[in-house]
């Protein structure tokens, strides 16, 4: 019973991970109508730009904030560049130029911070004791910080005035347009928030794996796929609930079958879920 809460705790833990970053991603897609495949890499720079921030003498607080900004500044600037002119073309060029743009960042990561893994200044946390269960600190950490964002984003969409009109855009692009709304300042907000989470994403990511290296994000991108479909492409909250049965069965499958069998369990619980419900387990469209 130990062991199943030990790896309850930490299924969480890599659910909430996996969650935020498919929050962003559904975002981006619920507006955009298609998958960016470079999105793992702005998982990888907020995870480099915070240690840069606390290598210049910054709090981790303040490191991990400047990223998001940053991350979400260099996200809109992408997509302003590849992705945007694109539009119109349909699919196919957007997703090739999303694969090459990863490809891009990955060296431009390497270029400048190697290619070997970088330790993430996370401080010691010593875990909590309950009797024979010991809780450590870094995972409900960053599950309490995955939820704190996740609301914040819930609140944004459902509250704000830029919200509603992504939520209208990502409806009826045509009809949004009619009634006056900008859609390339829904756009651009998009692109913003969507990349930002993902910075955010990328930090989550670097305190339960400790080790920052380029390929962090793209290596990542995989499971929050799985956990976009799963979840039902183009809705956050699927993404959210779509997460947590990814999350927990990695870790459900790395403690009772082998840890080079997790992804597969995971995958396999997606497979299963997508057969029975193939729009996933809510519908896409926030």
């Amino acid at each position: 019973m130990t062991a199943f809460l030990q790896t309850l705790i930490f299924g969480l833990a890599t659910g909430a991970v996996i969650s935020l970053s498919a929050v962003g991603l559904s975002l981006s897609y619920g507006v955009t109508r298609f998958i960016n495949f470079s999105y793992g890499e702005f998982l990888t720079l907020g995870a480099y730009f915070t240690v840069l921030g606390v290598a210049l003498g910054l709090s981790l607080p303040v490191a991990i904030v400047l990223a998001m900004a940053a991350v979400g500044i260099a996200g809109v600037a992408l997509a302003r560049v590849f992705f945007d002119p694109l539009m119109d073309r349909g699919f196919l060029p957007l997703l090739v130029t999303s694969v090459g743009l990863a490809f891009v960042l990955q060296n431009v990561v390497r270029m400048f911070a190697g290619s070997n893994p970088i330790r993430f200044p996370l401080p010691l946390m010593r875990p909590w004791h309950v009797g024979a269960l010991f809780v450590p600190k870094v995972p409900v950490l960053v599950v309490v910080v995955a939820l704190l964002a996740m609301i914040g984003v819930h609140l944004l969409l459902t509250l704000t005035r830029i919200g509603k009109m992504m939520r209208a855009t990502s409806d009826n692009p045509a009809l949004a347009r009619a009634s006056g709304i900008s859609t390339a300042r829904v756009l651009a907000a998009t692109w913003f928030l969507s990349s930002a989470i993902g910075g955010l994403g990328g930090v989550l990511l670097a305190m339960t794996q400790i080790a920052v290296q380029p390929v962090m994000g793209w290596s990542f991108l995989l499971v929050v796929f799985a956990a976009v479909l799963l979840g039902g492409i183009g809705n956050p909250y699927g993404a959210m609930l779509g997460s947590l049965v990814v999350g927990l069965g990695i870790e459900l499958g790395t403690t009772y079958l082998s840890p080079d069998y997790g992804h597969a369990f995971a995958f396999l619980i997606l497979v299963l879920v997508l057969l029975l419900r193939p729009r996933g387990i809510l519908r896409g469209a926030f």
